[in-house]
């Protein structure tokens, strides 16, 4: 059964929707191996972390770069169905007061300058037990709990889409869990992100971005995959708009992250880059960057949970930097070129490149 129900309220001034489903039926107990690909095709890389050459399913990461992404994770077929009942609520509550801009009561034209969306989701999937309907989403008993999928997110704007003092305030709440044949996986993270741009003169755009956030992960058969961090985050950035097809940006980045549990782990990274954008009248397009890592890591480099922080790069000096090139060759023809590359102290410098040939019919 679906139900969906939506309002508009004050003449546009709150949008409000609801979705509503609950449904039964049956799902494989989830099974897995990974299979190698051609490079770049994959999704996933490994790592032999206590080097023993057995491929093992803690071992394999998701892929951080296009070069490691040589598997793919496989479905193994199955005789055992569970049968299931799943719960799905979604929410969206959106304040707009953009009508009043033009009012002359200051209080509506202050009102105005703001613009507030939020949204929940929560999808459960449980034992369908035939003892009883379970309608309510919010609860289950974790003997029977299957899947969870649970998302909160508020968005509050000032000066939405003006680049004018533009003020955007982010805070997302969400968990997953998911229970496979070795038992479950759970993740949670919670994150606070302060965004602020401002235009100068229609040429220098300033933007300043803060990012709170905490990130646990729990499973239940692989300890390695266990871990709790706190991370925080602070990115000034500075570009300068020649004109409406040339743009050439400057940025830093300064990031700590702290894992309070396990073997305590630390980063410290320091990030500075550059990166430019052409375009020609939408027929062509090239952009391009290049960021200068400093990783000061403490702990084992060779563990999912460095992997993790580090975002897949090393300890100490990195260098990364991209070349896109786009071209529409004719009205169905469409050209792509990508070109990757990075450098790390302990690694030889590694090149990737793509060419693609889009045609629309």
């Amino acid at each position: 059964s679906r139900l969906q129900y939506s309002q508009k309220i004050a003449n546009n001034l709150i949008h409000w929707n609801t979705l509503f489903e609950t449904n039964a039926g049956r799902l494989p107990q989830q099974d897995f191996t990974y299979v190698e690909v051609e490079p770049g095709q994959g999704s996933f890389v490994w790592f032999d972390y206590n080097e023993n050459g057995i491929q093992e399913l803690e071992e394999f990461e998701i892929a951080q770069f296009q070069d490691q992404a040589i598997y793919i994770r496989v479905l193994l077929p199955n005789q055992v169905y569970i049968r299931t009942h799943q719960n799905k609520l979604s929410q969206s509550l959106t304040f707009n007061p953009i009508q009043w801009a033009n009012s002359t009561q200051s209080k509506k034209k202050f009102w105005s300058h703001f613009y507030n969306q939020t949204s929940f989701l929560i999808d459960r999937k449980d034992k369908n037990t035939n003892q009883s309907i379970r309608l309510n989403p919010f609860h289950s008993k974790v003997e029977d709990q299957l899947g969870l999928q649970s998302n909160f997110r508020n968005q509050l704007f000032l000066n939405r889409g003006k680049q004018c003092y533009t003020v955007s305030y982010s805070y997302l709440d969400s968990k997953a869990r998911n229970v496979l044949s070795f038992g479950y996986i759970e993740l949670e993270s919670a994150s606070h992100q302060l965004n602020i741009t401002h235009k100068i003169k229609n040429q220098w755009l300033l933007n300043l971005q803060s990012n709170l956030d905490k990130i646990s992960s729990e499973s239940e058969s692989f300890s390695s995959k266990n871990y709790q961090l706190s991370q925080s985050l602070l990115s000034p950035k500075i570009s300068y708009l020649l004109d409406d097809n040339k743009r050439f940006d400057v940025f830093y980045q300064h990031q700590k992250k702290d894992n309070s549990i396990g073997d305590f782990e630390q980063l410290v990274q320091e990030k500075y880059g550059f990166s430019f954008a052409l375009t020609q009248n939408q027929k062509a397009a090239i952009t391009g960057e290049f960021n200068y890592f400093s990783n000061k890591f403490s702990g084992n480099p060779n563990t999912a949970v460095a992997y993790q922080m580090m975002e897949g790069l090393q300890p100490g000096t990195n260098f990364t930097w991209s070349l896109v090139a786009q071209k529409k060759l004719t009205k169905y023809l469409d050209l792509n070129l990508n070109y990757f590359g990075r450098k790390s102290e302990t690694s030889r410098t590694i090149h990737t490149g793509t060419i693609q040939i889009k045609a629309y019919f």
